[in-house]
């Protein structure tokens, strides 16, 4: 129900869509394509030391910095090793998260290196038994329990300037 200013109220009658409810947008043509930036094992290898491996994939990232607005997806990828690159089929992706960014290349790298606001810990300790900010022994973040099931987060990307022409 929505109020008037007579006091009275009608029924709002269309819903707004949501944006993972949405394949398509009108701006899709001004967004990059999909890349990945944390894949299922990433943290993981990462966490454990294994040789090559980083916390997110810096080759992938926006190759400036600049403003600009940004979408971050869950995606099933359908590949053989975790490492292997190949275009990210928008079908299988689905959006979590619509940003606005300064630098849309540093705002990647701190999802990349914790979760940023998205990868937050919920602790059952108290508040202060965790002054380095690490997720051991805790429940896990929204990022963390993506990349638990398998499944890798993805972004794209467009710059500001693109949208203020239009």
């Amino acid at each position: 129900m929505a109020a008037r200013r007579d006091n009275s109220t009608v029924a709002v009658t269309g819903a707004r869509p949501k944006r993972e409810n949405c394949g398509r947008t009108k701006h899709d043509s001004a967004f990059s394509d999909w890349k990945v930036l944390i894949g299922p094992s990433d943290w993981e290898d990462y966490s454990l030391g294994k040789e090559g491996s980083a916390r997110y994939r810096v080759h992938n990232l926006p190759p400036s910095s600049s403003p600009g607005l940004y979408e971050l997806g869950t995606a099933v990828t359908h590949t053989k090793s975790a490492r292997e690159t190949r275009k990210l089929d928008p079908s299988y992706i689905i959006v979590v998260y619509i940003g606005q960014a300064d630098c849309v290349r540093t705002r990647l790298q701190q999802y990349g290196r914790s979760g940023a606001h998205l990868g937050n810990c919920f602790s059952t300790a108290r508040v202060n038994d965790d002054s380095q900010g690490t997720c051991s022994n805790k429940q896990l973040g929204l990022f963390r329990e993506i990349l638990s099931r398998d499944y890798s987060i993805v972004f794209r990307w467009a710059p500001v300037s693109y949208f203020l022409t239009r």
